[in-house]
């Protein structure tokens, strides 16, 4: 795996192109290594208990050599089949472990919605397979009763977590439906790893790579050399759109008397000192901002590419809701794009935005647990906006193109989990070898269209009925009372019912009649396989002609034909987000804020592109991985703004060996955030970008803070208000305590297993809390 910096023997020159390779490679490796390291270790238990009868008690829990957990689930079969908004999801269910039983196994943590799980299988020559799937949600042994009439088994509903592999999806069928070699199946689940956490992101730098896509900064964050970096100059959208911003819109209600607020130029930074200290002295005389955040306002403001470093309590937030003030008040055409890492961040910033007047935000992306959010969504969006004629006739075809292989999939779902032969299955095989024996089942899709709702899915179904009658030992005996059958199939009549007195029996009464009399004749064909009118053979032969086709289909061509049908699905999904696209480039374009998770930037990169947005403000900075930093930057931005502290939390790595802190993976440094690299540079040759400081505190008493100022940042100033009254009941500000009681070991299976606690430290400080208030 190549080191971060540059080596000689390098496969890639110094560049953009080098970066994308090394943090695809660094990022796939942390998420994937622990995975196939257990995949590994349950083929290899797979293995030995081949030939083994099933287990019903098992522990789950496992662990490999190199130390990886994971949870193995054993005998697996498939129950159903069924064709959702993502393709086909397969319920399979498991020998559930004693302890796992009843309700258990729903409040164990295990198989959470949107986790990865591995579905690996083993047949009788030895061959393994694999395939990865997302979990959607677990059955308890008590839901699966009904179906396996014990409490034995409990089930999964995984979809295929890379659904356009129709190579994969046929193979995973085929062996799940017992084709071919006898095969045995197992599922690694691994409950810490989110599949829309990792795929987006790689997905993203795979396709900059292969396409050679441009992002923005790149001669920056990317040079062909450490000496060849150039020099952050002012935003390219202040050269061309504005020369001044405007702070009015900052202006203190309690100070508006005295002064108007200032104009600051894009040519900040190359004023004298006196008048940028003169300037940075009437922004703090007529706004809420302290010296510290005016300072690092104006800089902000006068560089392309801008890193603010912030300590806790210096208001980094209410800085970044600043800038995005007199951006828009200086651009108000040009939306913003306000980038965190995660969705709490994104969901506080956006209210502290709508907080102070910028309402028309966009909230895109689905992690959202604020209420609020659901009006700023992208869907909500489209329902306020007016589509042209173009676009409602496009978006309208391809959303029917996706039911009409929605419809088509959920029927061949059924057709595979049915014991009995099927019209969907039958239908071509018939109209190919059989042909006089599809026109008799077929000739009932001759009624008038305009008399029956959804008359092209109703086409389709009623060949359906008329062999499922067949199949049961129906005949034509009784017109009127096929008719009526047919009627309640399709939800026109009540089976069995009669006309009322008086009443007519006309086609106009009942549209079905006229077909259900065409199926009391035979039309003789030139090409004629089955013999005679398949109404006028006995029930055994009926029998033996099912038996026959049932023998030449096999449920081969069945899985065939669904993952065909996959397929076609994805596509026609695709051409729906693109036929979306247009209409939501325009839902956005009048919006004044676009926030998004990094994660959702990836997703969104195509329609981003379309927007030609220009400015960037990102939060959380220096949490954020370089790999997720780069989706945030769409080729057109002028201005970046960073706002973090690299001294604080770095981005969460699952893999030592390629984290900063560790003698091996200081090669790697994959928890190094773009904004650390730039600041603190650790290549050879490197020079750091200026950085902005925010340096007055409003949060810790000085007593606290002094500890962060001897360690870490000796820059940081105590605002008055921290100056606090002596807290009653206690001595000292700060306390150091040492004890011996252990930490309680984290569950690694189950999710947020990474998180330590203390039960010893939990009921000391409850016992502080309840002291302080009665005291």
């Amino acid at each position: 795996m190549p080191p971060k910096d540059q080596p000689d023997n390098a496969p890639h020159q110094p560049g953009i192109q080098r970066m994308l390779d090394v943090q695809f490679r660094h990022l796939r490796y942390d998420t994937f290594e622990p995975v196939l390291d257990a995949c590994y270790h349950a083929s290899q238990q797979l293995v030995v208990s081949f030939k083994d009868p099933p287990s019903l008690d098992y522990e789950v829990r496992q662990t490999t050599t190199r130390g990886t957990q994971y949870s193995l689930f054993q005998d697996i079969k498939l129950v159903d089949l069924r064709f959702e908004r993502d393709g086909i999801n397969l319920r399979l269910s498991f020998a559930c472990p004693c302890r796992l039983r009843q309700r258990r196994l729903l409040a164990s943590g295990h198989f959470e919605s949107g986790m990865l799980m591995a579905l690996i299988g083993l047949d009788s020559r030895n061959t393994l397979s694999s395939t990865f799937c997302t979990t959607k949600m677990c059955q308890s042994t008590l839901a699966m009763k009904p179906t396996t009439g014990n409490h034995l088994r409990a089930s999964v509903v995984a979809s295929f977590a890379d659904p356009q592999d129709t190579e994969a999806v046929r193979q995973t069928l085929h062996g799940l439906k017992g084709h071919g070699p006898k095969q045995k199946f197992v599922i690694a689940a691994f409950p810490n790893v989110l599949v829309a956490g990792y795929f987006w992101i790689l997905k993203h730098l795979q396709h900059l790579s292969s396409s050679n896509a441009e992002i923005s900064f790149s001669d920056f964050i990317a040079p062909s050399s450490a000496q060849s970096k150039l020099p952050i100059g002012v935003p390219a959208c202040s050269e061309t759109d504005v020369s001044t911003f405007d702070l009015s819109i900052l202006q203190d209600p309690i100070k508006k008397g005295i002064e108007q607020a200032p104009k600051v130029g894009s040519q900040f930074l190359e004023s004298s000192l006196a008048d940028r200290n003169t300037l940075i002295d009437n922004i703090c005389l007529t706004t809420t901002l302290d010296q510290g955040q005016a300072t690092a306002l104006c800089e902000n403001l006068s560089r392309g590419l801008a890193f603010t470093q912030g300590p806790p309590g210096t208001g980094k937030t209410f800085l970044g809701v600043s800038l995005a003030k007199v951006i828009l008040e200086s651009m108000p055409k040009r939306p913003i794009l306000v980038a965190c890492m995660t969705n709490h961040a994104l969901d506080n910033f956006l209210s502290d935005l709508i907080d102070q007047g910028i309402t028309k935000v966009a909230r895109l992306g689905n992690g959202s647990k604020e209420d609020w959010t659901g009006k700023y969504t992208l869907s909500s969006l489209r329902k306020n906006t007016r589509l042209s004629v173009g676009q409602s006739t496009k978006i309208g075809k391809s959303y029917r193109c996706v039911q009409s292989f929605t419809n088509e999939g959920t029927k061949w779902c059924e057709a595979l989990n049915s014991h009995t032969l099927t019209w969907t299955a039958v239908r071509d095989h018939l109209e190919k070898n059989y042909l006089n024996a599809y026109y008799d089942f077929q000739r009932c899709q001759s009624y008038k269209e305009q008399q029956i709702e959804d008359v092209r899915q109703k086409r389709q179904a009623a060949g359906g009925f008329a062999f499922q009658h067949w199949c049961t030992g129906g005949d034509l005996k009784d017109i009127k009372g096929f008719s009526r059958d047919l009627g309640a199939f399709f939800g026109k009549t009540k089976a069995g019912s009669r006309s009322p007195a008086g009443s007519s029996d006309s086609e106009e009464d009942n549209p079905l009649e006229s077909p259900t009399e065409q199926l009391g004749g035979h039309v003789e064909y030139p090409y004629q396989v089955f013999p005679g009118d398949v109404w006028s053979i006995a029930m055994d032969v009926r029998a033996a002609w099912i038996a026959k086709w049932k023998s030449e289909l096999g449920s081969s061509s069945n899985i065939d034909k669904l993952a065909e049908i996959q397929r076609r699905y994805m596509t026609a999904r695709e051409q729906r987000s693109e036929a979306h696209s247009e209409v939501d480039a325009s839902c956005l374009a009048d919006r004044q804020v676009i926030g998004m998770t990094t994660t959702a930037c990836a997703k969104y990169w195509g329609m981003l592109q379309k927007l030609g947005l220009q400015t960037l403000i990102c939060e959380e900075a220096g949490e954020i991985m370089e790999a997720q930093t780069i989706s945030t930057l769409v080729p057109s931005l002028k201005h970046a703004i960073f706002i973090g502290d690299p001294l604080q939390l770095r981005p969460q790595v699952s893999q030592t060996c390629l984290s900063i802190e560790t003698a091996h993976g200081s090669k790697y440094r994959l928890d190094e955030s773009l904004f650390e690299r730039m600041a603190i540079p650790r290549a050879p040759g490197a020079q750091p970008v200026p950085v902005s400081k925010l340096n007055l505190q409003r949060r810790m008493h000085p007593d606290v803070a002094d500890l962060m100022r001897v360690t870490l940042y000796p820059f940081l100033e105590d605002h008055p208000s921290t100056s606090r009254l002596p807290i009653a009941g206690m001595a000292h500000r700060t306390f150091w305590l040492d004890h011996q009681e252990p930490e309680d070991a984290p569950d690694p299976l189950a999710a947020g297993g990474r998180s330590y606690s203390n039960a010893f430290e939990c009921a000391m400080i409850s016992e502080l809390v309840r002291y302080l208030l009665n005291t």
